[in-house]
């Protein structure tokens, strides 16, 4: 790949470790904005969940986020 690019190894090797550590960092920043909103109560219930899975297929409207 780095001949193919004309790029260095260690070059390969840098943007592929920026590209993973950027990906957790945004994977990391959504998981605790998500806590957030379950912190504040803001979820889906089981029920409408449940109700919302059974008419897969049917619709493609999800629940209310929020209670």
């Amino acid at each position: 790949m780095a001949s193919r690019l004309k790029r260095s190894r260690g070059w390969i090797v840098k943007q592929a470790l920026s590209a993973w550590i950027a990906q957790e960092e945004e994977r990391d920043r959504l998981t605790q904005k998500a806590l957030v909103d379950v912190d504040a109560g803001r979820v889906a219930g089981r029920q409408a969940m449940q109700a919302w899975l059974e008419t897969l297929g049917k619709h493609l409207t999800p629940p209310r986020r929020w209670k």
